[in-house]
Parts: structure tokens; C-alpha cells; sequence
């Protein structure tokens, strides 16, 4: 690609960005401790307490914000709030005024000091409603961007020490102070608050990133100067001087988590900082309100979101924006509504929840069909920027992944998976893949009862055994069949499973399209698992008749529920039914789970023919 393509491609992704961002915007609220605010201009009329006693030089500033903001294209809504009923105690006071706007332009030092400004924005935070802030201040902008993200940051459990380590790690310094007296002060100095937030800043070990910064390289210099008597690793140190650093700041931070706290590269010019609900960036006091806009967008861009969350931030938009003409169009077919409604009212106490679960998704996918041109359109402008570059690129940049793309446009779809020539696959596009199948091929566990589909985990000794309820899902629904053995075993639910064993998840990827294979998260772990034995088609399933307590119905919370399966008693030649404890670990989406049932049906019906082998 040319450079002047690079260009245009780059400032494509800013202009997606501003449509997401800046566009939306409505209502903004300025916080100024030198601005009037309209209960002040009032009070001033009125010659009543709290009036106003500003310079008219503040007065001016705010009509030009006013100016500004009213004769844009889509004008704002602005409230000016001069910051005097925003207390330090009591701070759920200062909500209502602050919460729902799009834009907050908040002035750092209100009152002279920041610890105000911080409190506000920690109290945005908290709530569950996105919020940019352009925080402004006649300070060093790269002070005051420390000084806010450190107000957002809590303390970090990882950095605690096991009884007796600490006070090991201290005793080992101080035998090496006796011979360097200085250096803890050495150490210590490697440590600074930003090295303490570079630290908060990764979601991986912490303390092995800055082993590999030039702070972790002054440390192990350090290090290798020791006694050679002391045992102990640059890690330790690096983790005791890391908690050394939090105690000492302790009253910088937040008592509460606010979610992880994110910034800009400390090497950048622009500034951001980013929590789950908060998005604050620091810029000069003398900038015209008019440039704020660009400011904002400077730092959105710097941040530069990932392509699915400006999806998802232009979804959520557009709910809010159209959301009431969605709903009524949705809303207009009476007869469909009372059919639901009747499933709602006459639903039995037990099976409440699912009608519910149930009624909710019907009209978020009927409200996602209404917008979802306009999402769409959206979308494509998305990804035809997106592939102006190339894939490995777009994936590096946005997710953090290197992968070797070449093991895809390599592959021959139209060879059979027995026949392919087995490689091995990139690692990172093998965890790409499993994380997609297995989003592809599961949902939540939801419901009340056991239906088919869902993935039993059974602790069976040694080691944990996986079946899969494959009983079409009209015979699992609690009470509704009477005759046979339902009626012999009334109060319980009959239903087959199938073994699943687990596979090697090269074989599993390589030879996907079988249909033989599933991608489950256990535990936070994803498995490949496959109904044939070692993934082969020729090898037959292995299932069994079980038998579900309490009609099959298992606890919400836990996913657990009682199942009896038949042994034979050693002792005797008597059948017995074996109790155990099984939990719901997994849930096939339905067209998956009638896959595997297909299959499982065709090996029931194969038919025997007396042909000489």
C-alpha cells in the first residue's frame, strides 16, 4: 500500500470513529468553579445568598461555549455547573447532575486541587453509563493525566505476600544493606508511580513486564551485586518494591475497583485514560471551546477501539436513537402479543424463569431485525476500510495477535480432511479457532430441566467423564409424558446420553467439518471433544439409558442435579441403580445438539446384514 493510501486508510478509521463518538453527542456539562452556573446568575438577580461574584472574563468564556455548542449542526444541550453543592463526603449528591450527559468538560482544579475533579470522576465510573470527559488545567498535563489515573486505580490483591514472605524478602535486604547501606534507596528509586501504573496497566504478570523494561534491567544489574549468601530472586524484589510503591501512595488511590484502568503509551503527546464506563482525556485550559471536540477526538483515536467495539458503541447508539420507532413497529401486531403474553401468564412457577428468558430474546432479535440496516451499513463501511490492509496487520493492531496467515490462504478446502497433509498449525490461529467454534457451537446453560444438548460432567473416580443429553428435547419436558417407563419411574426423567472423549485439538481443527467434534469452555478451559471414539467416523458411540431425578429439573444457581445410571452389583447378579452428582458444565446451541442427535439416531438404526467378510 502507498503511503498516501496508509494515510487515507488512517484517517477513514478516525472519521468511523468520530460517527461513533462524537456525532452522538447531545448533551454536555461544563464543571467550573470560576464559571457561572445558572442557580448563581439567578441568585444574583435576586440579591440571595449564593450569587454569583465572578469576573466577566468567565462570563464571556461560557457564552462562547454556549455559542459553540448551540450553532453546531446538531446542536448540544448545555448545563454550566460551577462545582460549589459537589461535596467531599456525600458524593452520591453530585449524580443526578452528572451522570446522564454525553460530554463532560470538567475543570481539574476546582477549589485548587484535584482531589474534587477525581472524586467526580470516579463517581462516573461507578455507574453504568459511558462517559467522556475532556478534563482541562493549567498544570503539566502529563502530572495531572498521572495523577487522575492513579485516582482511578485501586489497590492490587496479586501484590499481597504469603504469611512469612514478606517479612523472608526483608530479612535477606537487610543482610544486603549491611553491606550496601544504600541500597534500598537504589531499588526504591527504580520504582516510580509511573512504573507502578505501567505495572497496572497489563492484564498478564505485571512483574515479568518490567523485568524486561530498563527499570527490570537496573534491578537485576543490581542483583547480580549481591551477597552472593542471599537467596532471593529479582522478581521478589521487584514485587516488595511494587507493594513498598502502593502503601506509599495509598491515599492517591481508590477505594473502590472501578475495573481496569488503561492509558496511553507515557511516550505519546496525547493523553488517555480508560476505565469500563469512563473515558477522560487532559488537555491545556487556554484551548477554545471549539477545539475541544478535535481534542477528544485526538485521544479516541490515540485509544483507537477495537473495530467490534465501535460496532457494538454504534448498536448501542442507534437502540437509544431509534429505538422507540423499533418498538412500536415491534409492538403493533396485538395477536402476537397476547400470544405471548398468554405464555407468560400461563406458564407453571417452575418454568416462569425460561418463559421469561424466552420472551426477552423473541423481542431483542425482533428489535435487532428492525435496526439492523442501519447497523449493517454501519458494518460495511467498517470492513471495507478494514480490508485495505492486510488481515495479519488489522489482527496485530486491534487484538494483540500475531498470526501467520499463510496457514490459511494455504489451505485446499476442497481436499477431504483425511487427505490433507497434516502441518502443524500457527498456535495463536489454533486458540483463534477454538475460541470461535466453541462460541459458535454453545450458548449459556439455560432453562430449567435437562433438555437435549446439555453437557453432563461426572465425577467418576479419577477422572471426570463428559456425556451429552441426547433425548429429543419434546420427551424431557418435565410431566408431560405419562405412559411406558416415564409412568414406572413418576417423579423422575429417562433420558439417554453419550459419551464424549476428548480429542487432540489439531485433529479436532484440522478435521472440522466432519461434525463429530465440540468445542466446549470447562472451567475456563476450552476442550475439543468428539462423540466417536479417538475422532474416528467407522467407531461406534457409546451411550447409555440414565435416569435424572426430580423430573429432571436441576438447580439454577448450581447447575447440579441427581442422575441414576445401571450397574451390576459384584456381589450378585442383580441390577442396580447407581446415584450420582452430576453438574450442567456446557450447553450445545439447538442446531448443533440436532446434529450429534441425527447421528446418534442413524447408529440405532444401522442394520446388520449377513455378508462374509
Amino acid at each position: 500500500m502507498s503511503k498516501a493510501a496508509v494515510v487515507a486508510a488512517t484517517s477513514e478509521y478516525r472519521d468511523l470513529i468520530k460517527e461513533v463518538y462524537i456525532d452522538p453527542i447531545r448533551t454536555v456539562v461544563v464543571i467550573d468553579d470560576e464559571f457561572p452556573s445558572l442557580d448563581g446568575m439567578i441568585a444574583k438577580e435576586l440579591n440571595e445568598n449564593g450569587a454569583w461574584k465572578g469576573k466577566l472574563d468567565d462570563v464571556k468564556t461560557v457564552k462562547d461555549i454556549l455559542q459553540f455548542c448551540r450553532h453546531k449542526e446538531k446542536p448540544w444541550l448545555v448545563d454550566v455547573h460551577d462545582g460549589s453543592n459537589i461535596p467531599f463526603k456525600g458524593e452520591e449528591v453530585i449524580a443526578p447532575h452528572l451522570i446522564h450527559s454525553d460530554l463532560m468538560i470538567l475543570d481539574f482544579n476546582l477549589n485548587d486541587t484535584g482531589e474534587k475533579a477525581i472524586k467526580i470522576l470516579r463517581k462516573l465510573a461507578s455507574n453504568n453509563h459511558f462517559n467522556m470527559v475532556v478534563v482541562y488545567t493549567n498544570a503539566e498535563i502529563k502530572d495531572v493525566a498521572r495523577d487522575i489515573t492513579l485516582g482511578l486505580t485501586c489497590t492490587d490483591e496479586k501484590l499481597a505476600f504469603l504469611h512469612g514472605e514478606e517479612e523472608k524478602i526483608k530479612s535477606q535486604l537487610g543482610i544486603w544493606e549491611d553491606e550496601d547501606e544504600k541500597i534500598i534507596d537504589k531499588l526504591n528509586a527504580e520504582i516510580t508511580e509511573q512504573v507502578y501504573l505501567n505495572y497496572r496497566a497489563t492484564k498478564e504478570n505485571g512483574c515479568n513486564q518490567i523485568l524486561r523494561q530498563p527499570e527490570g534491567k537496573n534491578i537485576i544489574a543490581l542483583h547480580k551485586q549481591r551477597p552472593k549468601s542471599l537467596n532471593i530472586k529479582p522478581i521478589d524484589i521487584i514485587k516488595w518494591l511494587l507493594l513498598k510503591k502502593e502503601n506509599e501512595i495509598k491515599e492517591k488511590l481508590s477505594i473502590e475497583s472501578l475495573g481496569h484502568v488503561s492509558t496511553a503509551s507515557p511516550e505519546t503527546d496525547i493523553n488517555w485514560i480508560r476505565t469500563d464506563c469512563l473515558f477522560v482525556t487532559v488537555v491545556k485550559k487556554n484551548n477554545p471551546p471549539d477545539t475541544l471536540p478535535e481534542k477528544l477526538l485526538d485521544a479516541l483515536h490515540e485509544w483507537c477501539p477495537k473495530p467490534h467495539r465501535l460496532l457494538m458503541s454504534q448498536m448501542r447508539f442507534l437502540m437509544d436513537d431509534r429505538g422507540v420507532i423499533a418498538e412500536s413497529e415491534i409492538l403493533e401486531n396485538n395477536y402476537l402479543q397476547a400470544g405471548w403474553l398468554m405464555e407468560l401468564l400461563e406458564t407453571k412457577a417452575y418454568a416462569q424463569k425460561q418463559l421469561i428468558n424466552n420472551t426477552v430474546s423473541k423481542h431483542w432479535e425482533a428489535l435487532g431485525d428492525v435496526l439492523r440496516k442501519d447497523i449493517s451499513t454501519f458494518a460495511d463501511k467498517l470492513t471495507s476500510h478494514l480490508k485495505t490492509y492486510d488481515t495479519a496487520d488489522v489482527i496485530a493492531k486491534h487484538c494483540n495477535i500475531k498470526i501467520n496467515i499463510a496457514d490459511i490462504k494455504n489451505k485446499d478446502d476442497t481436499v477431504a480432511p483425511e487427505k490433507q497433509s497434516k502441518t502443524n498449525i500457527d498456535p495463536e490461529l489454533k486458540k483463534i479457532n477454538k475460541h470461535i467454534n466453541c462460541y459458535n457451537n454453545t450458548k449459556p446453560v439455560d432453562g430449567y430441566h435437562l433438555t437435549t444438548g446439555h453437557i453432563l460432567e461426572l465425577d467418576n473416580g479419577p477422572e471426570k467423564e463428559y456425556w451429552i443429553c441426547l433425548s429429543p428435547a419434546c420427551d424431557l419436558v418435565p410431566e408431560q409424558k405419562t405412559a411406558g417407563l416415564y409412568r414406572r419411574v413418576e417423579g423422575s426423567m429417562p433420558f439417554v446420553a453419550v459419551e464424549l472423549t476428548e480429542i487432540g485439538e489439531q485433529k479436532a481443527i484440522e478435521e472440522v467439518n466432519l461434525n463429530i467434534f465440540v468445542f466446549l469452555e470447562i472451567d475456563k478451559k476450552i476442550c475439543t471433544f468428539t462423540i466417536h471414539r479417538s475422532g474416528y467416523l467407522h467407531s461406534n458411540l457409546v451411550w447409555e439409558q440414565m435416569i435424572a431425578a426430580n423430573n429432571g429439573v436441576f438447580d439454577i444457581e448450581s447447575k447440579e442435579l441427581q442422575i441414576f445410571r445401571p450397574s451390576k452389583n459384584p456381589n450378585d447378579e442383580h441390577i442396580t441403580m447407581e446415584k450420582h452428582k452430576v453438574r450442567i458444565v456446557a450447553q450445545l446451541q439447538y442446531e448443533y445438539a440436532l446434529n450429534l442427535l441425527q447421528r446418534f439416531g442413524a447408529t440405532m438404526s444401522r442394520v446388520g446384514l449377513d455378508f462374509s467378510k
